[in-house]
């Protein structure tokens, strides 16, 4: 949905009624629902251009300036850049104030995934700088408020680019010249159109609750991810393979120390096999620069020290069954 604001808002259809094509900026580590989008808005997934991540993972801000420059000169036409508020695979924040000026430079939607970390920036909000800057953020209130699926959220800063996107109209120009209160619709703002109340659940849990409750909440589950980093650093028999910049944590087993990195990929698909088939802790994978690693994320409010020691506890009694 952000997608197709942006693509409203900054390459409207012609005269004739054709919509052009145009290009997308993300990182290299984006998540796979930006390219189907693209692909969905019939962009194609080619018009995702990836650019290179710095050693933490976060996107190299100059390469997207020479990257926008570069399909500038060859005549394309760049629409959005998708900055991501926490990786999937590792949690990387990408320098939002940065991306956020290059975008302005060149007349580009900044769209920030914060799927899954967004949220934590009630609870440090100093890693999020510059994502008050963006003109969509989408976040998952199933992940870090806690909530049942299916319940995510698309915010965005100009009620007449969603109008333009979603009502019968599809006209940016004339959206702006209307008063959006006389307008108010959910379907003119949105893809869907029936639709559950979803919004219910987390307005009754912030009221219920309060938002110091999940500031609080949010931050334990970053420190038992630091806490589970330190524990997998003391550990000749693990290696951690990111950075732990919220509550996400990649590792691997190291074998018997002379393993390829093709033979540690087998070792640890099949070590993650053993730890679930053992049903005291659970664990998802991430492919990290080109290698398998146990993925371990934090995300749930009940969860525990104890609970985080026994994510190394298992791993390890799992590698000598």
């Amino acid at each position: 949905m952000a997608l197709a604001m942006a693509r409203e808002a900054r390459t409207p259809a012609n005269a004739q009624g054709v919509m052009p094509g145009g290009v997308v900026y993300a990182s290299s580590e984006v998540h796979m629902s930006i390219p189907r989008a693209a692909a969905l808005l019939g962009l194609g997934h080619a018009a995702v251009r990836q650019v290179q991540v710095d050693e933490a993972f976060r996107m190299d801000f100059a390469a997207l300036e020479h990257a926008v420059l570069e399909d500038l000169a060859a005549g394309r036409r760049p629409i959005a850049v998708v900055a991501s508020a926490g990786t999937v695979n590792t949690g990387a924040i990408d320098p939002l104030l940065p991306i956020a000026a290059v975008a302005r430079r060149h007349g580009l939607w900044m769209h920030v995934d914060g799927a899954y970390g967004a949220l934590a920036a009630l609870a440090i909000p100093e890693a999020f700088e510059g994502m008050r800057l963006a003109d969509s953020i989408s976040l998952d209130a199933h992940k870090w408020l806690y909530q049942p699926l299916d319940c995510g959220c698309l915010l965005y800063r100009d009620a007449r680019a969603a109008q333009a996107a979603f009502s019968h109209t599809g006209d940016y120009t004339r959206s702006l010249l209307q008063d959006p209160v006389e307008r108010f619709a959910f379907f003119e703002e949105s893809l869907e159109l029936s639709r559950r109340f979803r919004a219910l659940k987390p307005w009754l849990s912030l009221r219920y609750h309060g938002v110091r409750a999940y500031r609080d909440s949010i931050r334990a589950d970053l420190a038992l991810a630091r806490h589970l980093a330190a524990s997998v650093d003391a550990r000749p028999e693990l290696e951690r393979l990111a950075p732990v910049s919220l509550s996400a944590v990649c590792f691997r087993h190291r074998g018997d120390g002379r393993c390829t990195d093709a033979e540690l990929d087998r070792l640890n698909q099949e070590l993650l096999l053993r730890v679930v088939r053992r049903g005291r802790v659970y664990l998802s994978n991430a492919t990290v620069r080109g290698r398998f690693a146990l993925r371990a994320c934090l995300v749930n409010h009940r969860s525990t020290e104890s609970d985080v020691d026994a994510i190394v506890t298992e791993v390890l009694a799992a590698a000598g069954d």
